[in-house]
């Protein structure tokens, strides 16, 4: 008699604790692809706010150059693009210099 109740016991019992299991790892799963399309869309901002920037003062400093390289590396590593590979690669054609040519007339940059 007891060792039918531990068999029935058993036979809901596994099914039951692998079923909540399984449902924990599937919300886990979610969560974690929750967060990373979160995390392309606030590096995507980021991205595009600094290359406008840059692109509006018409150079970059170097410091900054290396800070959006990385920037992207990290954002590509995430499987993000959406185009702005295009916009990072133009950012990155501004001179470096702390000078800068506008109107015909150089200019030191701070």
């Amino acid at each position: 008699m007891p060792s039918d109740v531990i068999k029935i016991a058993l036979g809901w019992g596994i099914p039951l604790l692998l079923s909540g299991i399984l449902g924990f790892m599937v919300k886990i799963v979610k969560d974690n692809k929750a967060m990373k399309n979160s995390m392309l869309s606030l590096i995507r901002s980021q991205i595009v706010g600094k290359c406008e920037n840059y692109l509006k003062q018409g150079y970059i400093h170097e410091y900054a150059r290396y800070c959006l390289e990385d920037l992207f590396k990290q954002y590509e590593i995430l499987g993000g693009n959406h185009g702005i590979k295009t916009l990072v690669e133009r950012t990155f054609t501004l001179p470096l210099e702390t000078e800068v040519v506008r109107n015909g007339e150089t200019k030191k940059v701070d």
